[in-house]
């Protein structure tokens, strides 16, 4: 299916049910129609700072030469289209400042297709090439209106909160594993007047925020037996980065769940700043993690085939 950008420019949303080799030749597209719109985003803006310094100049040449010249002088012809023709320009630049705003809409967040990107890229030799895979993306801003939750109190701040489930990737592995993952962004916004010892009233705000990556596998319950016997074992197989927090671990007899926490300001690129931002990295060994248990699972059932059997 052709890529509908016209749709996506509405909805700022991607939702597809793919190969991995489509779904990839989709984000490409989004990382350079990205590309496009930030650089015609820039050209507007560069024109519209120029087309208003120009006004601006022509703007008060035209007061400077009004007093200039003596009162008793007629004003040349020259003179009297300035003042015009500046405000002119400045209503020419706003022009140009509203058609670089359109553009900048369209500016996405970077992260949102880079992570999808790496994470296909890394497990696409365990996905069949005609299997289909989901993915769901979401362009908008954390603080959309859709994403808010709820307002409250954190002492003596107004709060409030959003979350934004953004990311959601589906496929079925080659071992017959069905792999979930996904990420959910969670912002508090927080605000309060306070008088000062002037009797002036002043806002203070800030925020807080963090990024929570949920992975989850599905198999067959008859290929790992007594799975939900291994809680401890799993706690003890779950090894992620430094900075990221396990938050969740479920056991069943049919699925692994993992979810963890990092901080916001994380990263989805080949080469990133630092280990702690990387979240591709985050999410592998999450996977590998539950991956782990499942191994010991197997394991189990092959040196004591007649519990398994019971």
């Amino acid at each position: 299916m052709a890529f509908d950008i016209d749709r996506f420019r509405v909805e700022k949303r991607y939702r597809n049910t793919a190969p991995v080799s489509e779904l990839m030749e989709d984000l490409g597209f989004l990382a350079r129609f990205d590309g496009e719109m930030a650089v015609l985003k820039r050209q507007w803006q560069r024109r519209a700072f120029i087309v208003g310094g120009v006004g601006v100049g022509l703007f008060f040449l035209s007061s400077l030469a009004n007093n200039l010249l003596d009162s008793e002088q007629p004003t040349p012809s020259w003179l009297n289209g300035l003042l015009p023709g500046g405000i002119g320009l400045l209503v020419v630049a706003v022009v140009l400042l509203v058609k670089a705003s359109r553009f900048g809409r369209n500016d996405l967040e970077d992260r949102r297709y880079g992570l999808p990107t790496l994470l296909l890229r890394r497990l696409r030799r365990d996905i069949a090439p005609e299997e289909p895979v989901s993915l769901e993306l979401d362009f908008h801003p954390i603080d959309h209106k859709a994403k808010w939750t709820r307002k409250g109190m954190a002492g003596t701040w107004k709060t409030n909160e959003f979350e934004d489930p953004w990311l959601s990737l589906q496929a079925r592995l080659r071992d017959g594993t069905h792999l979930r993952l996904g990420m959910t962004e969670w912002l508090q916004k927080r605000s309060r007047t306070k008088r000062n010892a002037r009797g002036k009233y002043k806002m203070k705000s800030k925020q807080k925020s963090g990024s929570y990556l949920q992975v989850q596998l599905r198999v067959k319950p008859e290929r790992h037996p007594e799975l939900t016997r291994l809680q401890g074992a799993a706690r003890e197989a779950v090894k992620l980065p430094p900075t990221v927090a396990l938050t969740k671990l479920q056991v069943s007899e049919d699925r692994l769940s993992l979810r963890a926490r990092m901080d916001s300001d994380w990263e989805a690129t080949e080469t990133v700043s630092t280990q702690s931002r990387d979240a591709t990295r985050a999410c592998l060994m999450m996977l590998l993690s539950l991956y782990q248990v499942l191994n010991f699972s197997t394991s189990q059932r092959k040196h004591h085939p007649a519990r398994a059997s019971r």
